[in-house]
């Protein structure tokens, strides 16, 4: 019985490193998109404004 729990115990701490991961993925696609959406808005700025 033992090494049934040993291996339910490794299962349990994989899908906890592979939540972790995918926390990790969709964080930096945030800052990503953020970065995106900035840069699409000083483009536009920029593109928009009007020269004396």
């Amino acid at each position: 019985m033992s090494a049934q729990k040993g291996k339910a115990g490794q299962t349990l701490v994989e899908y906890v490193i592979v939540f972790v991961a995918l926390l990790g993925v969709i964080y930096a696609l945030m800052h990503f998109i953020d970065a995106a959406k900035a840069s699409s808005t000083r483009t536009t700025t920029f593109v928009t404004c009007e020269y004396p």
